[in-house]
């Protein structure tokens, strides 16, 4: 068995009942956890520099050797709130989309969801995020992504600004799907069989126990707590079942006539 493995983890609120009970003794390992925006996580864990990480499944997608581990995941069945589009035109008409730079699964998904919306082109651009233009001052035609917990915070201070689009309800009405944002994947197939019921046991101690962490977690992210239980509870599913495997083959399909 491998002792003090590397893992990696996004660092947003909806990692936390995944995370929680590993990084605040609640389970016993002998592991390091590192946090990182979805973009970097994935190029550590490519480099090698993770064993393994909860990281975007475009993973998947990019490296044949990695392995999605079994049950847990970050998903949704709907709306997921924290992944979202700003714009004032209908998707359908826009030409420009300014994509989230951490983003490289949710930067694809808007891009799935509006090419279904339209044949006509878009440009698609990934900068900085202080280069993009304001979402209460976006030109026409233009929309701009924002995914994790700053798109949570931006939903819940819109009155009657700029319009936006949930990509997890809009992937929902498309495909008829849930959306899988994240997995634990790691780097072999061993390493994956010796994290599963690890991981597994500190998704379900979370869950059952979610009531406990609502307010640490509200605290911890500057986040009023009902807004943490609404979104932790209704918006984000941790289950990886028939489902959740169906939509992620879906996008797979999606995602690689686009590349």
């Amino acid at each position: 068995m491998n002792k003090g493995l590397r893992l990696g983890a996004v660092q947003y609120l909806n990692a936390e009942p995944l995370v929680w009970p590993l990084e605040n003794a609640v389970i016993s390992h002998t592991h390091t956890i590192v946090r990182a925006v979805p973009s970097k996580l994935v190029r550590m864990l490519q480099n090698g520099e993770f064993d393994c990480a909860l990281a975007p499944i475009t993973c998947l997608m990019d490296e044949s050797s990695l392995v999605g581990i079994p049950e847990v995941a970050i998903a949704c069945r709907g709306p997921v709130a924290s992944v979202l589009l700003f714009h004032n035109d209908p998707l359908k008409k826009l030409t420009t989309i300014w994509l989230d730079p951490a983003s490289g699964t949710s930067n694809l998904l808007v891009r799935i969801l509006r090419d279904r919306a339209s044949a006509d082109p878009c440009n698609y651009i990934k900068l900085a995020g202080d280069e993009a233009p304001s979402v209460d001052d976006l030109p026409p035609n233009t929309g701009r992504l924002i995914i994790g917990d700053e798109a949570l915070r931006q939903s819940r201070l819109r009155t009657g600004k700029a319009r936006f689009s949930d990509l997890g309800e809009l992937w929902r009405d498309r495909t008829g799907h849930p959306f899988t944002f994240a997995r634990w994947i790691a780097r072999s197939g061993e390493i994956a069989g010796e994290l599963r019921s690890l991981f597994v046991q500190a998704r379900d101690w979370s869950l059952l126990h979610l009531h406990e962490l609502i307010e640490p977690l509200a605290e911890k992210y500057s986040f009023d707590p009902e807004t943490v239980d609404r979104y932790l509870r209704v918006n984000i599913t941790y289950m990886h079942g028939p489902r959740e495997q169906a939509g992620e083959r879906e996008f797979f399909l999606q995602a690689g006539k686009l590349r």
